[in-house]
């Protein structure tokens, strides 16, 4: 059985990456995410759940775990 991951893709811009957001000046008061490239929030329909894990990462992340 291969592993599963859930992986994250602005569906308005395409990229991969984000960056969680906050309310206020303290870290810990969470809100949410947003595209780090268009800004757009992200919702759900950004998530890509039940990808499978590239069999390299998973190669990395094995050697990773044992070095």
């Amino acid at each position: 059985m291969s592993e599963m991951v859930m992986k994250v893709r602005c569906t308005s811009c395409g990229s991969k990456k984000f960056v969680y957001t906050s309310k206020g000046e303290n870290p810990t008061e969470h809100h949410g995410a947003v595209c780090a490239n268009c800004s757009k929030p992200l919702t759900l329909q950004d998530l890509l759940p039940l990808t499978p894990m590239d069999p390299i990462i998973k190669c990395l992340i094995g050697r990773r775990k044992t070095g």
